[in-house]
């Protein structure tokens, strides 16, 4: 069985429906390689988000520890001032966690003012609670003893 294509030419059946077979599985195969490369620039793209998402973090984790430790470098350098001002300035750029009440109970505990310092331990408490997964139980109990210190005979 012939059929025709074009005049004075004929092409047979099979032969045509395998063209067009083929040009349906090329669209195919096309439309998924598209549909792949389109995942895998998603995919990359998340994975691009999540590591600097990742790298902010560690940054803003290291700047978290460096601002920390700097309050209790002044206090043990006797700066109580500076080292107010810079635990002061721990609570306003990271209220989310409890160090700026830790290091200002500390500063308040070296010039003498333990109800102060008690009420800042307090809060580091409050939160400690509020998160429990997240810290050692033996860091409440040593603020616990930092606000009502046994008695001394």
């Amino acid at each position: 069985m012939a059929a025709h294509d074009e005049p004075g030419r004929s092409v047979p059946l099979r032969r045509r429906q395998e063209t067009k077979k083929g040009r349906h599985l090329e669209k195919d195969q096309a439309a998924e390689r598209a549909e792949l490369t389109s995942v895998a620039a998603k995919r990359a793209a998340a994975e691009q988000a999540q590591s600097k998402a990742t790298r902010e973090a560690f940054e803003a984790s290291q700047a978290l520890d460096a601002a920390s430790n700097a309050v209790v470098d002044l206090v043990h350098a006797g700066q109580l001032d500076e080292a107010e001002r810079a635990a002061r300035e721990l609570l306003e750029r990271y209220p989310e966690v409890p160090d700026g009440h830790e290091r200002l109970g500390m500063v308040y505990e070296a010039r003498g003012d333990h109800p102060r310092a008690a009420d800042c331990y307090r809060k580091v408490i409050e939160f400690i609670r509020a998160h429990p997964g997240n810290f050692d139980p033996q860091y409440q109990q040593f603020l616990l003893s930092k606000i009502d210190p046994p008695a001394t005979n």
